[in-house]
């Protein structure tokens, strides 16, 4: 078989080339440490080397959204902490305020202390992030929630959404909180229904916040469930000079008893079905002892009075609406400065203190409601730290195997190379002396 010159000088050529090319794509593994330099290195690993830096850049991205959606969140709870310590301070001050041997300037006093904890709060329900975007607006972030009309007359400005963030591909977490909802969505009384006394009484009986004993047989009382308790003083015919209280429980949708049927208002001088006790429970049931003129009933509830209550005195028990944390503070700073000294005006603070106190109870309810939504919902975002953490991890272990290279077989496989290239170079230096023009 003949071969031209040019035949071996291009094959010799081509051989250096490539080894060339070899030893330059080796180098620049080395130096980049990737021993996939462009997708024709391995179009394969190369599209999944893409997906995984893609959800890898997802999962950082969700990362920072959860420690935004913590740090938010943390300082919605630092500040419900102070909510809540400021109610405390202010039960307390209620506590103190009923005692008896306060007259009217110490109320006066714990009044003026009132109204400095009442903008304490007013400030609290307004705080921002510190950025702008207030924390207890609903979705409205840019909206001051609460605005005030008078002291104890406060608007809510947001709406009763909650912002979202996205902390996992299946998860959106809500950080921020409606101030309607801490602040203002609160139940008066026990929750069920609310005692209150009536300012025309002038007796000295003081009624109890009252007890929940069949929630179901209560919401099957008649609509509105609207009742009084309405008092009669008579002079006692077993005892000569004494007088008996009797009492009445009434629908007063209807203007009818409940224990007899009878309508109301009765005829003048007339005593009540029921003779009252000091302090004895006062039930809103059928007892044995109850004329019989009615079907058995049985509403579930039952409250007590205190003191001696006056002939017409009425004490209102109707189902429980909604009060605001910022009302109620409100009436409790008109109880304070309109104290009236004697015992119909102590009974006449005394129901509103108790008032206060039971709807302050149920504020301090809903912030501590609040505080453990967002709590439950921090611990999520730490879980959801460590899921991402992990990803993080597993994410770098797949990318380091599908694209980091293995200097150990590089640096072989270059020593090697340089070799071969060495010997391509000092055989193709010998080759090119085989040409027969150079003996002519």
């Amino acid at each position: 078989m003949r071969i031209a010159t040019t035949t071996l000088f291009n094959l010799g050529s081509n051989a250096l080339q490539r080894h060339q090319s070899d030893q330059a794509k080796l180098q620049a593994q080395l130096s980049s440490g990737r021993k996939i330099l462009t997708p024709a290195d391995d179009p394969i690993a190369s599209a999944r080397v893409l997906d995984i830096s893609q959800a890898k850049s997802i999962n950082e991205q969700y990362a920072t959204n959860s420690s935004t959606a913590d740090s938010f969140m943390r300082l919605s709870e630092s500040t419900l902490n102070q909510v809540t310590s400021s109610i405390h301070y202010i039960q307390e001050l209620a506590v103190r305020a009923g005692n008896a041997a306060f007259a009217s300037d110490e109320k006066k006093i714990l009044e003026a202390d009132l109204q400095g904890r009442y903008q304490e709060l007013l400030g609290l329900a307004n705080t921002t992030d510190g950025q702008g975007n207030y924390l207890y607006s609903g979705f409205q972030g840019d909206t001051k929630p609460f605005t005030e009309a008078a002291f104890g007359q406060v608007t809510y400005n947001g709406d009763n959404g909650k912002r979202l963030v996205q902390i996992s591909d299946g998860r959106q977490l809500p950080i921020s909180e409606s101030g309607s909802d801490i602040f203002q969505r609160i139940k008066n009384g026990n929750g069920t229904f609310v005692t209150a006394y009536n300012p025309a009484n002038t007796g000295s009986g003081i009624v109890s916040p009252g007890e929940v004993l069949d929630p179901n047989k209560w919401q099957l009382a008649p609509a509105p469930r609207d009742f009084s308790i309405q008092f009669q003083v008579l002079p006692d015919p077993a005892n000569v000079g004494k007088t008996i209280t009797t009492y009445d429980l009434v629908n007063n949708a209807s203007n009818v008893s409940l224990i007899d049927g009878a309508a109301v208002p009765r005829a003048a001088g007339s005593a009540l079905p029921r003779v009252y006790a000091e302090n004895a429970d006062i039930e809103f049931k059928q007892l044995a002892s109850d004329p019989g003129a009615v079907a058995a009933w049985d509403f579930g509830v039952k409250m007590d009075v205190k003191g001696s209550p006056a002939a017409g005195d009425q004490f209102s028990v109707k189902a429980s609406t909604h009060v605001d944390l910022f009302s109620t503070l409100g009436a409790l700073s008109s109880a304070l400065k309109s104290f009236q000294s004697g015992s119909t005006g102590a009974a006449a603070f005394q129901n509103q203190l108790n008032t206060a106190l039971s709807n302050l109870s149920n504020s301090l309810g809903n912030v501590l409601t609040s505080q453990a939504s967002l709590g439950s919902r921090m611990l999520e975002t730490d879980s959801v730290k460590d899921t991402t953490e992990d990803l993080k991890l597993q994410y770098a272990k797949t990318l380091s195997g599908l694209q980091d290279l293995d200097y150990a077989a590089a640096i072989s496989d270059f020593a090697q190379n340089q070799m071969v290239l060495d010997a391509t170079r000092k055989s193709f230096s010998q080759v090119q002396d085989l040409s027969l023009f150079k003996y002519i």
